[in-house]
């Protein structure tokens, strides 16, 4: 599948790029930036065919099928609509937008328009994290009780200037890296009923660094998750422990890495990491399947607009 990429900086330069180039079916073929000199750059350290400021001519490109949007949250609205009317598929990074009602919007407008949205959630793609899925539906660790997970990130120095303000990012923490754990704690034990958090701007911007939440599960567990961009070095973890064991996962995102174990009475911990995969590229691959008609698991859209809605709980 050809894809246009919408974004030369941050996730779109180290995550989206390489990833299309490393995956099994995508081919990057143009390239969306608001820098003139820096897009064609870009573009031509990427190989892509196509680099323009101008969201028309991108759309226009002729032999482009799908679109990843990679910008700033406050355009994720506009850039994805225009996508969908241009008849693309569609994968936004998360947030999918900044707030439920646009969110629920691009999803509304996919099923119009007939093609695939998703939203841009990698550790879904994870090995180890799948595998903690199948294992809990298995029932591996008895049934679930409570779930414990950490992102804690550093930051060498400020954020970009528009995720200092809640005007063009409305979070900081919570949806820059936090948002991947409330996906993962849905992926594992299923919806969200109830929420309730603290937080804090340790850095002095409008923007979040620093959120605890607690969650309800529709199916009985508690899950608590604590997110922060000011800490003095990047770590994650995620727990879930049950009646007859637990699963721990430690430092598998936001690459893949790290690994997963199996805790339960009477055994020696076991490994259930799994093959490691590049999740970004397995996130383009499996996107890709699911436009093509494949019964592909992925993020959907309608996961990222309840992510959406989680968010705007615990973070008004």
């Amino acid at each position: 599948m050809r894809w246009g990429l919408v974004g030369t900086r941050g996730l779109a330069s180290f995550g989206a790029a390489p990833a299309i180039a490393e995956s099994e079916l995508g081919e990057l073929r143009a390239v969306l930036g608001s820098d003139a000199f820096r897009v064609r750059a870009f573009g031509d350290e990427h190989r892509a065919q196509a680099a323009t400021t101008s969201l028309e001519e991108f759309l226009a490109v002729p032999g482009m099928e799908a679109v990843w949007v990679a910008s700033p949250t406050f355009l994720h609205r506009e850039q994805g609509l225009a996508a969908l009317r241009a008849g693309k598929h569609l994968l936004i990074e998360k947030p999918l937008a900044i707030d439920a009602e646009g969110a629920w919007e691009l999803v509304h407008a996919a099923r119009e328009a007939g093609r695939v949205l998703a939203t841009g959630y990698q550790a879904r793609y994870v090995t180890g994290h799948r595998r903690m899925a199948e294992l809990i539906r298995e029932g591996a660790i008895g049934a679930p009780t409570v779930a414990r997970t950490y992102y804690g990130i550093h930051r060498p120095g400020p954020p970009p200037e528009w995720r200092r303000h809640r005007e063009s990012a409305r979070w900081g923490a919570l949806a820059d890296v936090g948002t991947h754990h409330v996906d993962l704690v849905r992926m594992l034990l299923g919806e969200v009923s109830d929420v309730t958090a603290l937080w804090g701007a340790q850095l002095g911007f409008e923007t979040d660094d620093v959120v605890a939440a607690a969650l309800r599960l529709e199916s009985g567990p508690l899950a608590t998750l604590t997110a922060t961009t000011n800490v003095w070095t990047q770590s994650t973890r995620i727990e879930v422990h049950g009646t007859a064991g637990a699963l721990v996962a430690v430092d598998t995102a936001p690459k893949g890495e790290g690994t997963v174990t199996l805790y339960r009475p009477e055994h020696e911990p076991e490994d259930v990491t799994g093959q490691r995969v590049a999740p970004w590229a397995a996130q383009v691959d499996a996107v890709t399947r699911a436009a093509l008609g494949e019964p592909v698991a992925y993020a959907t859209g309608e996961d990222g607009a309840r992510n959406v809605e989680i968010l705007e709980r615990l973070v008004p």
